[in-house]
């Protein structure tokens, strides 16, 4: 500490070297580290320098009486808060230095150094990070331990570019003084919105207490960047980023792409689903639809719309047969799945995804239904995004740009591999779009919103196999569907308020957050459209939305049959206002 030890340098530069400037007080000038914005110009962390002052127990010890100390501590307590027993307490430990306190100021420090403690403090300059850490943007900036190093988030992936680079000092001699500035740390300029990570935040919440849910998690990002706008959970972990799941039915779309791709099936080619399927001949492994569903003739596209499990086993069986199983293995490897996205946060998990050699002969069917294979929110999203950015396969990154300096470099898009050509993402997105219009995903629907994706239902695997009562409920769609900006995908764990299928509890949360980023009012969206003298379709409705429009037309008699959303009503669309409104509601079209 340069203040106790001045009376030293001033004897060495007044006896020993004579013929230079005598420092009498050198004081260093930390670099700071570079400060972390968000996408709009928001600082969301900083360093900021304050004044330090530090008791010398060493000089104390040798240089004080009794009688001293307890004066000395007395004043400390008052100017500092310190308490007097604490004091004591390390100078009998041993102890060499104390911090007494902080200021922004050095007057306002020098205030309350008393000249009577005076000789035995040094007053030093230190660095301050202050971060921003609501709506969950302290998992993604991260934070530093107690000696300045980063342990988490960006502050940890970017520390060679944001860590101070050389500290300055302040020399004074008897005859002027000298300051070399420090060369602080460099800028990052961060892809999240403020905005819409409140947003995420706040509905992830809200949705993990109304489903009575163990947690939810949900990743926002652009289309065709891969930039993350928004990232949120309701766990007390990473669970997005260092957690695995099997993403169900929202797997799908790729496999239906990659059965395009690899001219194993056709927009033409039809399917008979009874309900099940026995993919393995002389195996007794048998894989049903939804509840027992029977779709029964269906064609490609109303495959998908209707998420067809038996269907989508067909195609699996389809492309083994014309790839095999080592193909199959490459081709979703390629996809991301049993590996890192490469996303710049530490500590992603690789997923789970095995080598052809510890297939069993069930699978590559359990495969292409998302089973049998673990991922993470970025390694689910980033797949099913390649629908959405023309067949690119792009690495998520949470900055634009990155300061050099006074110099500011974009950080462009990283494509890593495409997938899909663009005749095969033509020929699914459309499909994606009528799973939300009337499909499998009609609870995610906006009006006037062109929305696209995919629900996913999972159930959760035990050690005696899939649980009967616990699943992971999905979805992942992008908007809008002609010009894709965003993608969203959303995971719920453990739904347990009665509803469990991705379309009726990830849904929701997905149309609830698009709303509010487009600004979208709840009651104006049920409202757009409804004529006072005809029945509006109410097909794929919820239970509130059904009240709502009941107020709206003075219906006075409501009859419910089922749960779930809309799939039949009486009056029919467009037909004359009556007093009764009869509907018929299902949660089986909902994985």
């Amino acid at each position: 500490m340069t203040a106790v030890f001045g009376a030293r340098i001033l004897y060495y530069s007044l006896f020993v070297q004579a013929d230079v400037p005598t420092v009498v007080r050198a004081n260093k000038i930390p670099a700071m580290r570079g400060t972390i914005y968000d996408a709009s110009g928001r600082v969301l962390a900083s360093d900021i320098l304050v004044h330090q002052a530090w008791l010398d127990y060493e000089f104390l010890r040798r240089n004080a009486n009794d009688k001293e100390i307890e004066t000395i501590f007395k004043e400390i307590n008052q100017s500092f808060g310190v308490e007097v027993a604490e004091l004591y307490g390390h100078l009998e430990s041993g102890r060499y230095f104390l911090l007494l306190g902080s200021r922004p100021t050095l007057d306002e420090l020098t205030r309350l150094v008393t000249p009577s403690i005076g000789k035995y403090v040094s007053m030093e300059m230190a660095i301050q990070r202050l971060s921003f850490r609501d709506y969950g943007l302290g998992r993604i900036i991260g934070a530093l331990d107690g000696g300045g190093d980063p342990v988490s988030g960006i502050e940890k992936t970017y520390e060679d570019h944001l860590t101070g680079k050389i500290d300055g000092v302040i020399r004074r001699t008897i005859t002027g003084s000298e300051r070399i500035e420090p060369v602080n740390g460099n800028d990052i300029y961060l892809s999240v919105d403020m905005r819409y990570q409140m947003i995420l935040h706040e509905e992830i919440h809200k949705a993990t207490e109304r489903n009575d849910a163990d947690g939810a998690v949900a990743l926002l990002f652009e289309s065709k960047t891969g930039k993350v706008v928004a990232y949120a959970g309701s766990y007390d972990w990473d669970m997005g980023l260092l957690g695995v799941f099997e993403p169900g039915s929202s797997i799908k779309p790729v496999i239906f792409a990659l059965g395009l791709q690899t001219g194993s099936v056709t927009m033409e080619s039809e399917f008979y689903c009874a309900g099940r399927i026995q993919p393995v001949p002389g195996l007794d492994v048998i894989m049903r639809d939804v509840e027992g569903q029977r779709h029964e003739d269906i064609a490609f596209s109303q495959a998908l719309v209707e998420s067809c499990n038996v269907s989508t086993v067909q195609i699996g069986q389809l492309i083994l047969d014309n790839i095999g199983s080592n193909a199959l293995r490459v081709e979703l490897d390629k996809m991301g799945f049993g590996r890192k996205t490469g996303v710049d946060l530490p500590g992603e998990t690789d997923g789970l995804f095995a080598e052809v050699r510890q297939w069993s002969l069930i699978s590559p069917y359990q495969f292409v239904i998302g089973q049998g294979v673990g991922v993470n929110i970025f390694q689910i999203a980033r797949s099913l995004n390649t629908l959405a950015a023309g067949g690119q396969l792009l690495v998520p990154t949470f900055v634009n740009a990155l300061a050099f300096g006074t110099s500011i470099q974009p950080v462009l898009p990283k494509v890593e591999s495409v997938l899909f050509s663009e005749d095969v993402v033509n020929a699914v997105a459309p499909i994606l779009e009528d799973v939300v219009g009337e499909g499998t995903g009609v609870r995610a629907r906006v009006d006037g919103i062109r929305i696209a994706g995919k629900t996913g239902t999972a159930q959760k695997a035990t050690v005696g196999g899939y649980s009967d009562t616990d699943y992971y409920a999905l979805f992942w769609g992008f908007f809008p569907a002609d010009e894709p900006k965003y993608t969203l995908m959303i995971m719920v764990d453990t739904p347990k308020a009665g509803e469990y299928y991705g379309g009726t509890v990830a849904g929701p949360i997905f149309r609830d957050i698009v709303r509010r980023i487009h600004g979208v009012d709840e009651q104006k969206s049920i409202i757009q459209g409804l004529y006072s003298w005809k029945i509006p379709d109410m097909h794929g409705y919820s239970m509130r939305d059904v009240y709502e429009i009941a107020d709206l037309y003075d219906i006075s008699e409501v009859v419910v049959h089922g749960t779930g959303f809309v799939i039949a009503q009486d009056p029919l669309p467009n037909a004359p206002v009556d007093d009764r409104l009869e509907i018929w509601l299902s949660s089986s079209r909902s994985d």
